[in-house]
């Protein structure tokens, strides 16, 4: 093969006839019946029009002689007038030659693609249709323009793709051909139809099985899609379904929250020991009306935020949140031995903590009291459309007690809880000797002082830093890039420094509204 010579598509049938000998067609009871050649079978002009709407005729100069009927639908009737040149109207697309008489006889066998080179006819009816509408001062409305606005860049010139036949006169050629369209869409974008095809066109079966393919196609791809979108669904649900599970166990305890998941009733459970703490901001009365109640929302917010952290640190439980006042619990729902130790712990550590938020009032560290109390205790969920862990009890009430009767700055202690918390733990208490407490009469009450197990910096997880008392009670030991060696070792030194004297507290102190549950 000669380099660059060209190959063209072409298809040659070769018809070979097979005799059948008498035997047969006695067997088959069969005869062979005998036509006459004398005879032509003729096909009228119109006829032939007709049944190869899409063909054309031309002579040794290319020019047209006759025309399938469809052509007059695509092509301006002026162009298809006899004795137009053929290139004037199309343009080869495939094969790449000239459009001549002798190249059309030289690849009679190859596939002919062409392609017309005029505006198409759709196109112009619209066109003239809107200028016509446009002189009579009447505009389209928005239905005419969805079926005759139909930009010239969207219609396609149409192709006819088919064969080269050389007539047995010799000196003309016939074009048999058919539009080059394989789906719906390319059909629509001619202005075609179905019915312009001929019967015997192979295209139209080809249209129908590409637009079956393409309907396959576009129907997997859209399970496709919906498969996506129902796995990102499913991806959304799970992650909001943890935000609900986490948001329900920072309401209720894990264990109860899984059984109300479960659908499960939740019965009310006696617990014969756990330790209550209440804490509150004994100046919270005195700071409410000079502020702005942004900054008392900020306030709290930032206090109880730093006690939430403590209380998992300690493996503690936070019942709520009423005003000021913070309730936790030890032992509830979990039952541990160390309860009362746990929340002693936890005690030493929101004190410390709060005194690196600021007042907003002195801007001097914030103080807070609290007491705790060891008893008995009755607990269970509250409440159907908002349930609510509540505790029930004698113990709380004590609990509550000791807070409200407790000085600025101090964690008051019940003797049992005193007497609990030793039992597990190592710490040191400060006798406050007997204290009438309200509805109680005289009880036997204790400071907590200090823990002999754990340093301050080990309950509340933080790095010694800088030692001076404006900077410590404000918060800025807590920063590890500081000389740790300006502290004390255990912290406890750095406690006392807040304490408020007894006297000087029952004169500044007002009680704030405290959470009670008997």
């Amino acid at each position: 093969m000669a380099t660059g010579e060209r190959i063209e598509e072409h298809v040659i049938f070769l018809i070979k006839t097979q005799n059948t000998d008498q035997s047969n067609e006695d067997a088959l009871g069969t005869a062979l019946v005998q036509h006459s050649n004398n005879y032509k079978i003729r096909l009228t002009h119109m006829d032939f029009v007709s049944t190869f709407p899409y063909h054309m005729v031309v002579d040794q100069d290319c020019k047209l002689v006759q025309v399938g009927k469809e052509l007059y639908n695509h092509i301006p009737k002026d162009l298809l007038a006899v004795g137009t040149p053929l290139m004037r109207i199309f343009e080869v697309t495939r094969p790449k030659i000239p459009l001549d008489f002798d190249s059309i006889c030289n690849f009679i066998n190859a596939v002919f693609v062409l392609q017309v080179k005029t505006t198409p006819m759709e196109f112009q009816r619209n066109a003239n249709k809107r200028a016509n509408q446009t002189i009579e001062g009447h505009e389209l409305t928005t239905d005419d323009n969805a079926g005759a606005m139909v930009p010239l860049s969207q219609s396609q010139h149409l192709k006819l793709k088919g064969q080269m036949m050389l007539m047995s006169s010799g000196g003309h050629i016939m074009y048999l051909c058919s539009p080059y369209v394989t789906s719906i869409p390319e059909l629509l974008q001619y202005g075609l139809r179905l019915t312009a095809m001929s019967l015997h066109d192979a295209t139209r079966d080809l249209i129908l099985l590409n637009q079956q393919r393409l309907s396959d196609v576009e129907m997997n791809l859209q399970l496709e899609a919906n498969n996506e979108q129902l796995e990102n669904m499913a991806r959304d649900l799970e992650v909001e379904k943890g935000k609900t599970d986490a948001l329900l166990r920072e309401m209720l305890p894990a264990s109860v929250a899984q059984q109300l998941k479960q659908g499960l009733s939740v019965d009310a459970r006696e617990y014969e020991e756990a330790t209550v703490m209440f804490t509150d901001v004994p100046t919270f009365q005195q700071i409410v009306p000079l502020c702005q109640p942004r900054d008392i929302v900020h306030l709290l917010n930032e206090l109880f935020t730093k006690f939430d952290r403590l209380i998992g640190i300690q493996k503690a439980y936070k019942v709520e949140t009423v005003g000021d006042s913070y309730m936790s619990v030890g032992g509830i729902p979990d039952t541990v031995e160390d309860h009362c130790e746990v929340i002693c712990h936890l005690a030493l550590g929101m004190v410390m903590e709060a005194r690196t938020v600021c007042d907003p009032i002195t801007s001097t560290p914030l103080h807070i009291r609290a007491g705790i109390h060891s008893g008995p205790v009755v607990a269970g969920v509250v409440g159907a459309k908002m349930p609510r862990y509540c505790l029930f009890g004698d113990t709380v009430n004590t609990a509550s007690r000791m807070e409200s009767h407790s000085p600025i700055g101090r964690i008051h202690c019940s003797e049992n809880a005193k007497n609990c918390a030793e039992s597990t733990g190592r710490f040191e208490f400060e006798p406050r000797g007997k204290v009438q407490i309200k509805g109680k009469g005289e009880m036997n009450t204790y400071f907590l002082l200090r823990s002999y197990k754990r340093s301050i910096w080990e309950i509340i997880d933080r790095k010694r830093g800088k030692r001076g008392v404006s900077e410590i009670l404000i918060g800025a030991f807590i920063h590890s890039d500081l000389d740790e060696n300006c502290n004390s070792i255990d912290g406890y030194f750095e406690l006392r420094e807040g304490y408020v004297d007894d006297a000087v507290s029952k004169v500044s102190q007002t009680n704030s509204k405290t959470c009670v549950i008997c």
